[in-house]
Formats: C-alpha cells, structure tokens, sequence
C-alpha cells in the first residue's frame, strides 16, 4: 500500500509542494499583521491623527484580503495533493 506522504509528493510539483511547505508560516505572519491592524484601529490614540484611520483602515483591507488570498491557495494546494483538485 502506499503512504500518504508519497502519493501527497506525487501528486504536486516541486514548487507547489516547497510553495505548500511554507504556507503556514506566510499564513501566520499575515494573521499576526493583520492581528497587530485590528490593535491599532482600537487605539483611541489612532483616531486623533485624523488620516491615520484611513491609512490602517486601507492596510487591514488589503491585509485581510492577502489572509483570505493564502488559505484560499492553500486549500487549492491542499485539494491537489489530496488528489481532489
């Protein structure tokens, strides 16, 4: 019988697999970036530097939406090595 690590490795190429490899990481770092936006928004500090709301407000949106963007391709990667995709 084979092992899931080895049909796991056949089913995905070496890039996908080293991009699968580091995804959790990516993932974590973004989490924490968005995490630390969040922090800054209930700063009540933050909102009496007027433009600086927008600012963070704007890095969360896009933040959020480079979190969104990782656990959809990781899914992705997730789905091909399982032989789903």
């Amino acid at each position: 019988a084979q092992k899931p690590a080895q049909k796991k490795l056949g089913k995905l190429s070496y890039k996908d697999q080293r991009e699968l490899d580091g995804m959790e990481a990516t993932i974590e770092t973004a989490e924490k970036r968005k995490a630390e936006l969040e922090a800054k928004l209930a700063d009540p500090a933050v909102y009496s530097q007027g433009s600086k709301v927008a600012e963070v407000n704007q890095a969360l949106e896009a933040t959020t939406a480079e979190v969104d963007r990782l656990y959809t391709r990781w899914q992705e990667l997730q789905d091909l090595a399982a032989g789903t995709a």
